[in-house]
Formats: structure tokens, sequence, C-alpha cells
């Protein structure tokens, strides 16, 4: 799905008026993947559209050009996604002004007649966890309130139309809108992620991999494999660590970057003793400093529809190990760039794979980051306000 050539973005919008563009989400911040491409949809729109952000709150540390707006929703997060629906109900009730020409949306919570970028579909999650948990982690799953209101919001945003045109990350994506909620391929576009080679590029070893490791108390000479995750159960965290433990290697380092249960981590850790090798951070507003750390990323996700970190590690020019199923994965060339698992479960292929990446099996860090320069923003995002335009 690589995007083989930049359209000339200042051609595509020459002679052409400013679009009022309206871009919906719950929260604006940099510490989430959709928040991440809002954001950067934001940047790039700047330039040949006016661009308003309608959103529940937005970050201190935000970093928007001073032409987009920002169109404060109001409300309270309420816990297990029941703020949901008031993001919806606020956000419909503000475009009904009719101040812009059209309306960009991202998940469920996007409103009526929205040209919504469908990063993933739930109920194609929902399926795949019923399908792997047992026992009382299936019992709770069934009990989460965040999954009915996500799964009858995705079903009143597909099945009753309430959109004007989808963009679905991948074909997995469109494949998933189509099988669960009757979406008709003639209404979806294919459009992936991608990333800032000013935020994500080999050079970020030299700029903060040393000061990194200093304040993490990880030795120079470490072999360090870094995680990049807010859903650390889907995402593989555990088998993780167990295939760390497992490579009985004393420098192998393991860092965790996200919104992660540290406690639960570090007890973990300890019980597979290696308490010392494992290093829990926060969520960050500038998860792009963290590549320079690492020798290798991992991210042996159970379900991923595309996996924007996987990008943004190869960018940075850092191997990577990931499951095939991940949307992002088409990326990923075997002894180039990184190396695929087909069972992300299965601890010995995460412990082979990350022997491989040790061993060296790929490229150097300017052909890893030269691999996905297909996906770099300004490609992916001239696309988009393609798009917007042709349905606005």
């Amino acid at each position: 799905m690589d995007l083989k050539t930049k359209p000339d973005v200042q051609t595509s919008v020459l002679g052409t008026e400013r679009l009022k563009v309206a871009l919906c989400y719950s929260d604006c911040h940099t510490s989430g993947g959709v928040e991440r491409v809002l954001q950067a949809a934001a940047v790039h729109l700047s330039h040949s559209c006016e661009v308003s952000i309608l959103a529940r709150s937005f970050s201190s540390s935000l970093e928007l050009p001073r032409t987009v707006r920002r169109e404060p929703l109001g409300g309270v997060d309420l816990p297990f996604g029941l703020g949901l629906p008031q993001v919806r109900k606020r956000t419909d009730r503000l475009v009904r002004s009719g101040r812009w020409d059209v309306r960009g949306g991202f998940g469920v919570q996007a409103p009526e007649g929205s040209i919504v970028w469908v990063q993933s579909v739930h109920a194609a999650w929902w399926e795949e966890a019923r399908r792997r948990r047992r026992g009382w982690r299936r019992f709770a799953q069934g009990f989460n309130p965040f999954h009915r209101v996500v799964l009858k919001m995705e079903d009143e945003l597909f099945r009753q139309r309430r959109f004007r045109r989808l963009i679905a990350l991948t074909p997995t994506v469109q494949r998933d809108l189509e099988r669960f909620y009757g979406v008709d391929a003639g209404d979806v576009d294919v459009l992936p992620n991608g990333f800032s080679p000013v935020e994500f590029n080999p050079g970020l070893r030299s700029e903060y991999g040393s000061s990194l490791r200093r304040s993490c108390g990880i030795p120079e000479d470490a072999w360090v494999v870094l995680f990049v995750a807010n859903e650390w159960e889907r995402k593989g965290l555990v088998p993780l660590m167990e295939a760390v433990a497992s490579l009985h290697d004393s420098r192998v380092h393991l860092v965790a970057v996200g919104r992660l249960p540290k406690a639960g981590v570090v007890a973990r850790a300890q019980q597979l003793g290696i308490s010392g090798r494992v290093h829990v951070v926060g969520p960050t507003g500038r998860v792009n400093r963290w590549f320079g750390i690492a020798d290798a990323f991992a991210l042996p996700s159970v379900y991923e529809a595309w996996g924007m970190v996987i990008i943004e590690a190869l960018a940075a020019g850092v191997p990577v190990l990931t499951s095939r199923c991940a949307g992002a994965a088409v990326a990923v060339k075997e002894a180039v760039n990184g190396h695929l698992l087909e069972d992300p479960t299965d601890v010995s292929q995460i412990r082979l794979g990350l022997r491989l990446l040790r061993e060296g099996a790929h490229g150097s860090p300017q052909e890893i980051s030269r691999s996905v320069s297909g996906f770099e923003w300004g490609c992916v995002l001239g696309r988009y306000e393609q798009i917007l335009r042709a349905h606005s």
C-alpha cells in the first residue's frame, strides 16, 4: 500500500478556494495514534484550507499553526467510553451552524455527514478478542460497557449511513466494514497513516540515544528493544517480556512507553527475573525521541488495523518485529527492515525474531528509513485533501 509518488500538493490546490474544514475527535493531544493523525492532518491542511479542530479538550503542549482554530466542545470525560455519545451530540450541534464546507471525522463520535477516516473496526477486534480470551477475561470483556457503547455507535455510524464518505486505513478495514456493517465498497477510499520525516529519522539515535539511556539507567552497550502502545494486552507486552526473559542475556533491555499498568508490569518482570532490565515509561507527547534509544522495535499484536508506530520505527531506521496481521506489516520486508510473526502469542517465535534482529538480519538504519519513504505525510495527506475536496 506504499504511496509511490508524492502528489504535487501546491499544484493540486493552486487557484482553488480555501476550503473550510472541521476536523472532529474527542480530544486533541499527541499521546495517542489517532490524535497524532488528527494533528498531522490539521498542520497539512492549514496551508491551503481554513481548518478548525472540534474537540472536547486540547493539550497545553499541543503545537498547531496559529491559523488552526480550536473549537472546544466542553463536557466531561466519562470512563468506559460513556462520554462518547455526548461528544457526538455536541459536535453535531456545532457543525449544524454551517460554518464549514466539509467535516473530517475520526472514530465513532464523528458527526453526521462526515468523511470518516476509519482507523479500525471495533467489531473486528471484539470478535478476535472473544475468540482468544478464556475464563474470567472473556467474562469481563462481556461486561465492560466500553465495548457496548462503541459497538452501538459503530452500528449507528456505518449501518445507518450517518457518514458522507469513508476512508479505510487498509483493505482489511474496508472488508471489515463490509462484513460487519454492510458498507458498499463504492463508499470507501483506502488510505494508510503516515509519518513525519522531520520527527522520525535515523538521526534520533545520536540526538537522544545516550541521554535517554542514562536517564533509564541502561548501559551504553546494552541491546534495547522498544515497545510503544497504550493497549498493552492486545499489543503483546506480556509475551514480549517472556521472550526477553527466555533469551537469558543480561545485555537485552526492554523499554515500554505508553499508558501502561506500571505496577503490574514491574511485578511480572520480577517474576520473570528481568526487573532490572524492563523500564516502564508513561505516556508522552514526544514519542519520537524514544526511537532514538532503540536497537529494535517490537509490537507482537494479536489485532492491529494499522500500527502507526511500526512505520515510525522504520522511518527512524529501527528494525521491526511485529505481527503479520498488522496493517503496517505491508512495509516490513524480511532481511531488509524487520521480521514478521505468524503467531504473536508464541513466545518462541518472538524469541527467534528478536535473535534474528540482534544478529543483524536487516539493512543499515539509512536503508531501513528509505524503505518507508512512500509513507511520508506529504504523500498521504495530499491524497486526504483531494478526498475532502471531492466530497465537500
